[in-house]
C-alpha cells in the first residue's frame, strides 16, 4: 500500500521547527542579559566557581522567573522580531555562508567575517527584545517580588537551573 504525499508525514511540523528555532535564538539571546551583574568574581562569595559560563549569563535570570513571565519574554521577542529575524530558509544560508568561507581556497577572513558578522547581527536582535521584554516584566514587580527573584536568581546560581 502506497503512502500518499499527502499523508506521508516528513518530520516536525513547520511552526514546531519556527518556535524550536526560536527558542534557540532566545537562549543565544539571553547569553549577555545583563552579564555585567555577574562579571565580578566576588558577586557571590565562595561561588564564583558555580557561576555560569560566559554563553550562560541570560540563563539564571530567565531560570527564575515564574513560568508565565518566561512565556511573556519568549513572546514578546517573537512579536518584536516579526520580520526582523530571518526564517528557517534565510539562516541556513547564514550558516552555508560560513561553511563556505571556512572552506574558501584560499581563506578569505573578511569574507568568513561578513558571514559571521550577520549572524552575529542576529542575536544581537534577539537578545535585544528578550533584555527589553525582561526589564519590562522586573520594573512591574513590586519591591517584595522583586526581592523574591533576586533569592529565586541566586538559589538557580547556587543550584544551577531546575531539571525539566
Amino acid at each position: 500500500m502506497a503512502i500518499s504525499e499527502d499523508t506521508a508525514r516528513k518530520g516536525p511540523s513547520r511552526g514546531l521547527k519556527i518556535v524550536l528555532g526560536l527558542s534557540l535564538a532566545l537562549n543565544l539571546a539571553v547569553v549577555g542579559l545583563l552579564a555585567g551583574a555577574l562579571v565580578r568574581h566576588d558577586s557571590l562569595p565562595g561561588r564564583s566557581d558555580r557561576a555560569p559560563g560566559l554563553s550562560a549569563f541570560g540563563a539564571p535570570y530567565m531560570a527564575a522567573l515564574p513560568r508565565t513571565d518566561r512565556r511573556r519574554v519568549f513572546a514578546a521577542v517573537r512579536a518584536g522580531l516579526a520580520g526582523e529575524v530571518p526564517d528557517r530558509h534565510a539562516r541556513r544560508a547564514l550558516f552555508r555562508d560560513v561553511l563556505a568561507g571556512l572552506r574558501a581556497d584560499p581563506f578569505d577572513r573578511a569574507r568568513l567575517e561578513a558571514a559571521v558578522g550577520r549572524q552575529a547581527q542576529t542575536t544581537i536582535a534577539v537578545q535585544a527584545a528578550a533584555q527589553k521584554a525582561w526589564l519590562d516584566i522586573v520594573t512591574e514587580m513590586t519591591d517584595a517580588e522583586r526581592l523574591e527573584y533576586a533569592y529565586a536568581v541566586e538559589e538557580v546560581l547556587r543550584r544551577g537551573p531546575k531539571r525539566r
